[in-house]
């Protein structure tokens, strides 16, 4: 019996990214396509996708582009249907849409609280229950949820932002119990703060941070584990 590593190949596998044209999700479609996969990049703006698209075309990848609002139950839907229609099937969800600010809870409007938790929590499931049926069909797939440290530990500036992903936690934690049968896998990377656009802004010194292409790698090193392994959560900080 070998003992050697087999690093899952993404060659011509489908992969999905949501936030595609930015940030985590850009360097996250760099990686896959230098590996082969086929990367269709979600977002809300056409143009950043657009600029995306242009970035990844020297890796030779197909590339698919969709301007869609992950919170819409149809666009998503469409969108997952134009992807299987298209290349058969999606191999990997990676989602990596969200937003974030700071807020006073004393202040905080409802409009608020739905705009944090409409895209950090209900994207992701509208996501995954578009692109679950095929996987289970198929009994094979891997969901990647990008979470943060403090869905764990909330702090006292975004107290909101905190509670959609410790909900995003809890979600991840069901939906790997649920489709564990179905062999297919589910994992949730939860970095410290990455210098994105997210802080756009804000007077914070951004010099320590992860870096994007970092967060990146960390995904692609769960994707890559061989297929009876499950890396369930990947804690990331910076040490500088």
């Amino acid at each position: 019996m070998s003992n050697s590593y087999t690093p899952t190949s993404y060659k011509d596998r489908v992969v999905v990214i949501t936030g595609g044209s930015t940030g985590i999700g850009l360097e996250t479609a760099r990686l896959f396509a230098a590996d082969g996969a086929r990367v269709a990049l979600l977002a809300r703006r056409a143009e950043p996708l657009a600029a995306a698209a242009d970035q990844l075309a020297s890796t030779g990848a197909e590339i698919l582009t969709f301007a869609v609002d992950v919170t819409d139950e149809s666009q998503v839907a469409a969108t997952c249907s134009a992807i299987e229609a298209k290349w058969g099937r999606i191999d990997l969800l990676v989602n990596n849409a969200g937003t974030g600010f700071a807020t006073d809870l004393s202040k905080a409007s409802l409009a608020d609280f739905r705009r944090i938790m409409e895209t950090n929590v209900t994207g992701v499931f509208l996501c995954v229950r578009a692109a679950l049926p095929g996987m289970k069909e198929r009994k094979a797939g891997h969901i990647i949820n990008v979470s943060s440290v403090v869905g764990k530990v909330a702090n006292p500036n975004a107290p909101l932002y905190c509670a959609s992903k410790h909900a995003l936690n809890g979600y991840t934690s069901g939906l790997q119990q649920q489709v564990a049968a179905d062999k297919i896998r589910v994992s949730l990377v939860s970095p410290s703060a990455v210098d994105t656009d997210y802080w756009a802004g804000r007077p914070v010194d951004r010099s320590k941070f992860l870096q994007p292409a970092e967060v990146a790698a960390a995904i692609r090193f769960i994707a890559a584990q061989p297929e009876g392994v499950l890396i369930k959560d990947l804690d990331l900080t910076a040490l500088r």
